[in-house]
C-alpha cells in the first residue's frame, strides 16, 4: 500500500473525513485485486450492502434503491452479469428493475471488468467500469468505478463510485472497517446502506 493510501485509511479511522476532499489518487495508480479469478466470483449472488452513489441510467429517475443484488456467471465462454433491484420511480412507488450485461476484461485483467447492459423490456442500455479492489470470495467484495477521468489522471469527484458487496445482507465490524478503509483510499467517504427487506424475484 502506498503511503498516500495508508494515510487515507488512518485518517478515515480517526474520523477526519475532510481528507477525502483533498484526495488526488490517479486512476492508473488504483490497485485492483491481485490474481482475481472471475470464475470464483460466480458461485452465488452478491448483495449490494453499501454504496456512495449508483451510476445513472438514461431516461430513468431513481428516487431510492433497495434489495440490489448481482449474479456474475459464464454462458459458455462469455462472462455475464445479471442485476436486479427495487427502485423508487416516484417518491412513493417502487418497482423491481432488472437488466443483464456482458462482461469484458480490460488490460487482460479479470479484476478490471467493463459491463455493457441492455434491458430487453425497456430498451435501455448503459455501460460502466467495475474494478474489483478486494474480495475474499466468501462474503465480501469491494467494487469501484470511475466514469469520468480528468486530464490530470484523477477521477472526477461526481463520477466515482464504490459498491460494497456481500453474500449475506450485513457486514461484520471487521468487514465494515476494511470496506471503509478501501473506500477512503480511493477518495470516497459517506457510504450509504442498502436495505434488503423486500427481495425481488
Amino acid at each position: 500500500m502506498k503511503s498516500g493510501d495508508f494515510l487515507a485509511v488512518v485518517l478515515y479511522q480517526l474520523g477526519i473525513f475532510s481528507f477525502v476532499s483533498l484526495c488526488q489518487i490517479k486512476v492508473a495508480d488504483i490497485k485492483v485485486k491481485g490474481d482475481f479469478v472471475f470464475e470464483n466470483f460466480t458461485t452465488s449472488a452478491w448483495k449490494t450492502v453499501k454504496y456512495n452513489s449508483f451510476t445513472p441510467i438514461e431516461g430513468i429517475t431513481i428516487y431510492s434503491t433497495s434489495d440490489q443484488k448481482s449474479q456474475f456467471g459464464l454462458k459458455g465462454d462469455q462472462p455475464f452479469v445479471y442485476n436486479v433491484a427495487r427502485i423508487g420511480i416516484t417518491p412513493t412507488r417502487s418497482v423491481c428493475y432488472s437488466d443483464t450485461g456482458t462482461v469484458e476484461f480490460l488490460d487482460n485483467n479479470q479484476a478490471k471488468m467493463f459491463l455493457k447492459y441492455h434491458n430487453k423490456k425497456t430498451g435501455q442500455t448503459h455501460q460502466q467500469n467495475q474494478w474489483v479492489l478486494y474480495t475474499d470470495y466468501d462474503n465480501m467484495a469491494v467494487v469501484y468505478a470511475c466514469q469520468k477521468e480528468q486530464t490530470d489522471g484523477t477521477c472526477h469527484a461526481d463520477h466515482r463510485y464504490i459498491w460494497i458487496l456481500a453474500k449475506k445482507s450485513t457486514l461484520t465490524p471487521e468487514e465494515e472497517a476494511r470496506a471503509n478503509g478501501i473506500a477512503a483510499s480511493v477518495c470516497i467517504s459517506g457510504l450509504k446502506t442498502v436495505d434488503h427487506n423486500q427481495p425481488c424475484p
